[in-house]
């Protein structure tokens, strides 16, 4: 049997009208699901995601298809798309995406970091998602910070954290990641629920370390003399990428010169626990 369809029958089952639509399983099926534990080149050729025991992983074009199929809508367009399964029989998702956009320099934090008026934004701009979102798809709402955003220099990582819920008032939180490296950054997000949740950090400590730059492009690589600086610094990237729209301070030629349109941020991916059902599976006992 495919591993596509063990992982659709038991974690992607979903309450909603949508998800339980038959085309919507039939293409889930299709993806190429990874699910040998192992490392896995991306197609940067420059980091490797790793998964490990129940652990399920897909990448390029098959992750962004899934993005597509679950939000409803095709604003996110993913590198690779892990889901696990917990010991506590919980699922949680983390959605990688590579961006070579130069090196990113953090000493414009301060200036461009105001978090009640990026909340405020993510708020308008979940509203506005909710107005392309596909039939079926549940609306969602932002509640507040889970965590503000703020910037780990010693190991060049930028976190923050939403809370919300959907209109059928199921509980979520999304946490971020950007993770610096010598062309860029890698944003990872991190969907689950709020009884998963400590704090960003936590949370995505297990899915950073699965994910790795090679050799010579980490961010202590960068090498002045021949590299490419970024045309904004971390803190009008982080307002950027949370708001939509560009920090003052950045300049608006800087803005387009890296993002030509608004990206997505909070996602809602509605599983069901299936943790049993799994292991009867792969264990090879019937149900």
């Amino acid at each position: 049997m495919r591993l596509g369809l063990l992982i659709v029958c038991t974690i992607f089952f979903s309450f909603s009208a949508f998800s339980q639509d038959d085309e919507y399983l039939n293409q889930v099926q299709q993806l190429d699901w990874k699910g040998v534990v192992d490392s896995y080149e991306l197609a940067s050729n420059d980091a490797k995601i790793t998964i490990s025991e129940n652990e399920y992983l897909v990448l390029g074009k098959d992750a962004h298809k899934f993005m597509l199929l679950t939000e409803g809508h095709d604003g996110f367009k993913p590198d690779a798309v892990k889901l696990k399964i917990h010991v506590d029989e919980s699922e949680s998702t983390a959605i990688y995406q590579r961006y070579d956009i130069g090196f990113v320099k953090t000493d414009d934090w301060e200036e461009n970091i105001d978090s009640d008026e990026m909340l405020a934004e993510i708020m308008q701009g979940t509203e506005e998602t909710n107005k392309i979102r596909a039939e079926g798809h549940a609306k969602l709402y932002i509640d507040g910070w889970a965590q503000a955003p703020f910037l780990d220099k010693e190991n060049s990582i930028i976190y923050w954290a939403i809370n919300g819920h959907t209109s059928e008032n199921r509980q979520f939180i999304n946490a971020k990641a950007l993770k610096l490296g010598r062309k860029g950054y890698t944003e990872v997000i991190w969907a689950g629920s709020p009884d998963q949740f400590t704090n960003a950090e936590a949370v995505l400590e297990p899915v950073l370390a699965s994910y790795t730059y090679n050799e010579g492009f980490q961010y202590d690589d960068f090498m002045p003399e021949t590299d490419t600086v970024a045309a904004m610094g971390a803190g009008a990237l982080v307002y950027k990428l949370a708001t939509g729209k560009a920090a003052v301070k950045a300049g608006f030629l800087a803005a387009a010169a890296i993002f030509a349109k608004k990206f997505w941020f909070i996602i809602f991916i509605p599983f069901v626990y299936g943790w049993k059902w799994i292991k009867r599976k792969f264990s090879g006992k019937s149900e």
